[in-house]
């Protein structure tokens, strides 16, 4: 489907496996759906490492493995993981040996490579600063509800996202939990310049490099939004990267596609996690081409090969599947906040930006998740309402 991410698409086409691990040359598939793992990293249209979760279909794309030794499903540089199941140091293999090391170190350095060089030579992006009345970091629940509030009240509104489309958990939520957000933002929505596939690179004093798809912007902006939500929770677990294992908001993205990951999904709960997984439960019920089981606890292990086959929780109970999605505790995006001079606080799920009424300095701001506002309809109006309160005092 055209306008959907391309791991999706090829997701829905049958193929898991997408990448490989660098060193090892393990299977890797989707995890995130947000560019923050490298199993969906490819070779598009001749160009290197994309992140095809981030990437739209336009039609006609030419996707290929790459880094890889033979064919994708059979990659012959994964005999490493026989020999040395228990991983090693290229560094300090054959140290010492005079001759042996030197070739050893050219071997280890071309297998662990992330691809070759682009087809052809690409031309110096254009470059220009601008000024921007209000700028929201983040096109999620969050950024849109502050974003409309504005844009009702007159105020000339930027949104930089790096999705391929607007609503962040808005969409990837199945029903109608955050309809009333939505609705409310496609009424203004002619009245904000909105920059999807577009990411914040870094803050330099006052100014925000911003890269879009077209080109770069030097950002001065009379007030900054930070809506930028929260990164999935990561467990640590034997076989947490096989494909098929990923996080259950990454589920949900590819559900609004029409895309599941496999036929049986376990999808596991740990305490405090929510609620992406009982969402697309609920979503798949009745559907009798996918098995979908909510198990709670913490899990240990994940097994199979190519793909996940059963997960094992600390309570010792093993169930099968060839989909495993965790809905852990999420972590609030704080990184550009802590670069705007923002109030970081350690929590048990992650560092938090406290910030009074949203303000974090003059002219900076933050609401949402990234502060600890529970992802709800009725939460996040609330917090928007604050912040909108608090920069019109």
């Amino acid at each position: 489907m055209r306008g959907e991410p391309l791991a999706s698409a090829i997701v829905a086409a049958g193929t898991l496996a997408i990448a490989r691990s660098p060193k090892f040359h393990r299977p890797r598939g989707p995890a995130c759906f947000r560019s923050a793992c490298d199993g969906c990293l490819a070779r598009v249209n001749g160009s290197p490492n994309i992140m095809t979760c981030m990437t739209p279909a336009r039609g006609g794309e030419v996707v290929e493995s790459q880094n890889t030794l033979g064919p994708r499903n059979m990659d012959l540089l994964r005999l490493t993981d026989w020999f040395f199941p228990e991983g090693f140091n290229h560094h300090e293999l054959f140290a010492g040996v005079v001759g042996v090391q030197k070739v050893m170190q050219i071997f280890a350095r071309r297998i662990a490579g992330l691809g070759k060089l682009p087809n052809e030579h690409k031309a110096p992006r254009p470059a220009k600063r601008v000024e921007v009345d209000v700028l929201v970091v983040g096109g999620g629940p969050s950024g849109l509800a502050i974003a409309s509030r504005l844009a009702e009240a007159g105020r000339d509104v930027w949104i930089a996202d790096d999705g391929v489309s607007f609503g962040g958990s808005a969409s990837a939520l199945p029903g109608r939990t955050f309809k009333a957000v939505l609705s409310r933002f496609e009424a203004i929505r002619d009245r904000v310049q909105l920059h999807l596939g577009s990411t914040i690179l870094g803050t330099f004093g006052d100014d925000l490099l911003l890269v879009t798809p077209q080109e770069t912007l030097v950002i001065h902006a009379r007030d900054v939004i930070l809506a930028t939500g929260a990164h999935d929770g990561v467990l640590a677990f034997e076989g947490n990267d096989l494909p098929g294992v990923m996080s259950a908001r990454a589920a949900c993205v590819m559900l609004r596609w029409g895309a599941v990951p496999g036929s049986r999904v376990i999808v596991v709960v740990p305490e405090g996690g929510g609620p992406f997984g009982e969402a697309y439960a609920r979503a798949l019920e009745g559907v009798d081409t996918v098995d979908v089981r909510v198990v709670k606890g913490e899990p240990t292990k994940a097994s199979g090969t190519n793909r996940v086959k059963s997960v094992t929780l600390a309570t010792g109970a093993t169930h099968t599947g060839d989909a495993v999605l965790i809905d852990a505790p999420r972590a609030p995006s704080y990184e550009l906040g802590e670069q705007l001079g923002a109030k970081i606080v350690h929590e048990p799920h992650g560092f938090v930006i406290k910030a009074e009424n949203g303000r974090i300095r003059d002219g900076v701001w933050a609401t949402g998740e990234v502060t600890n506002v529970p992802l709800s309809l009725a939460a996040i109006e609330a917090d928007s309402d604050k912040v909108f309160a608090a920069m019109n005092a």
